[in-house]
């Protein structure tokens, strides 16, 4: 999947990308990954420090601070800025996600998306439906986490 990657800084972005590469590479040298394959992820990722380039995305996963004010001031950023029918998620572990979704100004698309730590290589991912999200937007994950590997 074609994926976009939002930093708040250049250099948080530049060791964000330099991580996931990393990561590749040990998959590399493990024999479980080819440098081919290696580089066909790697350019599916674009880095960006720029809340609009989110705006075609169809889901975006936020996985800021577990801090209140600080999730819901990102939500209210990516409701101003994502096309309608985007699933916004939340990568929260104990927050609130109706209290995030109510940040927006469409609840209905908003869910919770735990992945576990280290989430490269934790299959299970925990899949938060809030009191207003819609069941398309549930099953749309459900199926996501099914493709990419995970156990929702």
């Amino acid at each position: 999947f074609p994926v976009t990657l939002l930093e708040t800084t250049q250099e948080a972005l530049e060791r964000g990308l330099a991580t996931i590469e990393k990561n590749y590479a040990v998959s590399v040298a493990r024999g479980s990954l080819s440098e081919d394959a290696k580089r066909q992820r790697l350019d599916l990722f674009k880095g960006s420090t720029d809340y609009g380039d989110l705006a075609d995305c169809d889901l975006i996963v936020e996985a800021v601070f577990e801090e209140m004010a600080v999730k819901k001031d990102v939500f209210a950023q990516l409701d101003a800025v994502a096309k309608p029918g985007a699933i916004l998620a939340t990568n929260t572990s104990y927050l609130d996600v109706n209290e995030i979704a109510a940040s927006t100004s469409r609840p209905q698309d908003v869910v919770g998306m735990h992945f576990f730590s280290p989430a490269n290589v934790m299959k299970l991912l925990e899949i938060v439906r809030a009191e207003k999200t819609a069941p398309d937007a549930l099953a749309t994950i459900v199926e996501l986490a099914r493709r990419i590997g995970k156990v929702p």
